[in-house]
């Protein structure tokens, strides 16, 4: 994956922003590379197999994470297939332009925007994920649940 050294940098950001965004992302911390490396798989429906691909990381003594975006491969022994490694470049730039972003504070209620269900990109992804987790009405009724509120 000799393009992502090409395009994507390394990044220095706080821990919690990192993971929060990384775990958004689809990325994991395998307890077996001592929280250093995040993965996420690629699935490729042709050949049947599961990709992983791993983004390596290093915790500062200051509580910030640098990511090392450049130098993200696959745990693999061949290339995957070129679709793989199409959609994995999309993905890591993607995740290099939210990285990018500054690392908002969250709404106090005071200074929250009232009257709306999201006040900003962060909070349309974590909503539409709640709604992804949510059962429909008619799979609480199967399961012998009132919906509630009953509309």
């Amino acid at each position: 994956m000799k393009e992502f050294s090409k395009t994507l940098a390394t990044m220095t950001r706080p821990f919690s922003f990192v993971h929060k965004t990384l775990s958004e992302f689809g990325f994991v911390r395998p307890k077996t590379h001592e929280n250093q490396l995040y993965v996420t798989t690629f699935a490729d429906s042709i050949t049947q197999r599961v990709y992983t691909l791993a983004v390596p990381t290093r915790l500062l003594e200051n509580g910030h994470t640098e990511v090392y975006l450049g130098h993200t491969r696959f745990d693999t022994e061949e290339e995957p297939p070129s679709r793989v490694v199409e959609a994995a470049i999309c993905r890591m730039k993607e995740l290099a332009d939210y990285l990018n972003q500054p690392n908002k504070r969250p709404h106090t209620v005071e200074t929250a925007s009232n009257g709306y269900m999201a006040t900003d990109s962060y909070d349309i992804r974590r909503l539409g994920n709640e709604m992804k987790k949510m059962k429909t009405n008619s799979e609480l009724k199967q399961t012998g649940l009132i919906p509630d509120p009953i509309q």
